[in-house]
């Protein structure tokens, strides 16, 4: 069994299905198009939006942690995407707004109707990641799109591992920027799929 059916059967889908769940988050794409237009917020792809919302959504779990919101175009999907089974999703940032645009605070593009599961923490995760983890937790998902460096990539990794239930989903973006999550995932014995760009889901079997 190759990765790619390996991840599959974790997410208990095959291809078609799988494809067919990622087709649903083109009107979130569309709503990123449309707001952000060809600015470059350091948001995922529209491709990487896709998986990342079909994952969480056949996953199904229900509490949920980011680290770089951003405009929220992550965190968007991932509200969407958990909507039917009430998961809430606590998302980590600096806090910095997007040059003098006041209307674009981050998460931004995170519409009313899903903030009433949401939670933002602000400040650096080297100081508000682990206590939080542990007071709201245990996570079903931990989503990585903060600092890239090794050792914050490590940290962050290795804090959340503690915090997760034994049936987990781990997704880093930006993954091949450093050695951390190949080295991690390979450390605690755990499978690494990378779909394409540079987004990766590390899963135990």
């Amino acid at each position: 069994m190759d990765i790619q059916d390996k991840f599959l059967g974790y997410l208990k889908t095959e291809r078609k299905g799988f494809d067919n769940v990622v087709s649903e988050a083109e009107s979130i794409n569309d709503e990123v198009r449309r707001k952000i237009g060809s600015r470059d917020y350091w948001q995922v792809s529209p491709r990487e939006l896709g998986y990342i919302y079909a994952s969480i959504k056949l996953f199904g779990g229900r509490i949920i942690a980011e680290t770089g919101v951003g405009p929220g175009t992550t965190s968007y999907a991932i509200l969407k995407a958990s909507e039917g089974f009430n998961g809430h999703l606590y998302s980590f940032d600096l806090g910095k707004p997007f040059g003098k645009e006041k209307d674009m605070p981050v998460g931004f593009m995170i519409p009313d109707t899903l903030r009433d599961r949401f939670t933002l923490i602000i400040g650096n995760t080297k100081a508000t990641l682990e206590k939080n983890l542990i007071y709201f937790g245990p996570f079903d998902v931990f989503f990585h799109d903060s600092e890239h460096t090794y050792e914050h990539v490590k940290f962050e990794l290795e804090t959340a591992l503690k915090n997760l239930r034994s049936k987990f989903l781990i997704i880093v973006d930006n993954y091949d920027w450093t050695n951390a999550p190949v080295e991690f995932a390979k450390s605690h014995g755990f499978n690494l799929f990378h779909p394409f760009d540079d987004l990766c889901f590390i899963f135990p079997d």
